[in-house]
């Protein structure tokens, strides 16, 4: 693959780029640079962009490719050793700001200069997390207030700093409009505040409690801002 242009060189996106500014950059090579084949096209170019953009738009499948790309980079030339250590996110140095400081990234702590007329679908300018705040909701079961949860599970990558130096997989429990459970082999702290991407949503949410089982990690995180990839059906339409 050192050789070899990657999935993300066709598609001129970086390693981290989320699903929006991949399908953004596959439109834009298709349709504004005409190499879709109606369009006048070359056939084998366009192949290869459909066969990246269909990969990287797979979580599972970006998953395996991101994993292979790693392997070849990390190849351990002969005579030379490389020790085997147990990869640990790097810990983020933000703060935790609240939720109506609308001027500031809940992830990247930077301003986003967007005012505090935020939209559904508005992102941060410059680490492209979503800027609107989650908001809270309760059901009211028995006269006690609760937080209607479901139970799905999600692949998903998720991030620890920005600027972005590698991604931490994992997959989804539980997931609610206020928040959700992540499992995963990553070593997290209290409070700590990650980036969501998935098939299904973009998050940024803030650890609030931890369980280990064995290897894996089962934390609870809360919903600072939240963007689904559909606006309608991603909870009615599942079931409980």
């Amino acid at each position: 693959m050192k050789n070899k242009k990657t999935y993300y060189q066709i598609l001129h996106v970086q390693p981290d780029a989320p699903l929006e500014v991949i399908r953004s950059s596959y439109r834009t090579m298709m349709q504004k640079l005409k190499m879709h084949p109606d369009l006048g096209g070359c056939h084998e170019n366009a192949a290869e962009v459909n066969e990246a953009y269909n990969v990287l738009t797979n979580l599972s499948k970006r998953t395996a490719y991101d994993a292979s790309l790693l392997a070849s980079e990390n190849t351990i030339e002969p005579g030379h050793t490389q020790e085997n250590k147990k990869a640990k996110p790097k810990q983020s140095t933000q703060k935790f700001y609240k939720k109506n400081n609308e001027e500031i990234c809940t992830f990247c702590n930077q301003p986003h200069f967007m005012g505090i007329n935020i939209e559904p679908n508005d992102v941060c300018p410059k680490c492209e997390s979503p800027l609107f705040a989650a908001t809270k909701q309760t059901v009211e079961i028995c006269g006690k207030r609760t937080i209607q949860r479901i139970n799905k599970e999600w692949p998903l990558r998720f991030y620890t700093s920005w600027p972005h130096e590698e991604s931490f997989s994992g997959k989804t429990r539980n997931v609610s409009l206020n928040g959700m459970q992540l499992v995963t082999t990553a070593e997290l702290e209290m409070n700590q505040v990650i980036k969501i991407d998935s098939n299904e949503l973009y998050a940024v949410a803030r650890v609030v409690n931890h369980q280990q089982f064995d290897q894996e990690w089962r934390y609870g995180l809360e919903f600072l801002t939240l963007r689904f990839h559909q606006a309608h059906g991603t909870f009615v339409s599942l079931e409980i």
